[in-house]
């Protein structure tokens, strides 16, 4: 049986995991989803837009159900390159960032590394295996901003 997890293709989804650890009702859940439908932002995103999380909820539980490590990430400790390497609509979207190479894999900073479509959209793009951590969608977001709004200075 253990087999069988470990090769599971889709990890439970975000909201479904903070239902289970009682973060959010499942009705809250369903309220986000409504919301969701009209916006372009993550599941989390919204749930913390409601006031219904906190970002180092959602970061807690997928650490502990992903088994992830969480990573605070600034353009002070990541190769700059990987993301440059990658167009800034997509880190956008998908709300991702490629922070080093380690053991022949690309690390990537994810705020929702359940996110199915992100994971897939990277995968595309860069053709290597990743690795993924956790970081704040806060944190991604203002690293990508410092590294092309500062893209000529580096």
């Amino acid at each position: 049986m253990e087999k069988e997890q470990e090769e599971e293709k889709h990890p439970q989804k975000l909201g479904e995991i903070l239902i289970h650890y009682k973060i959010i009702t499942p009705e809250q859940l369903e309220e986000g989803l409504k919301i969701q439908k009209n916006k372009e932002k993550r599941i989390g995103e919204i749930l913390i837009d409601l006031g219904r999380v906190t970002q180092d909820e959602i970061n807690w539980v997928l650490g502990k159900q992903l088994d992830l490590p969480y990573v605070q990430v600034n353009i002070g400790n990541i190769d700059i390159q990987l993301s440059k390497d990658i167009s800034e609509d997509t880190l956008r979207k998908y709300k991702l960032l490629p922070i080093m190479e380690l053991n022949d894999k690309l690390v990537i900073a994810m705020g929702d590394p359940t996110d199915e479509e992100a994971i897939k959209a990277i995968k595309e793009v860069t053709k290597r295996k990743l690795k993924y951590v956790l970081a704040s969608f806060k944190n991604i977001e203002e690293t990508i901003n410092q590294i092309f709004h500062h893209k000529d200075n580096l």
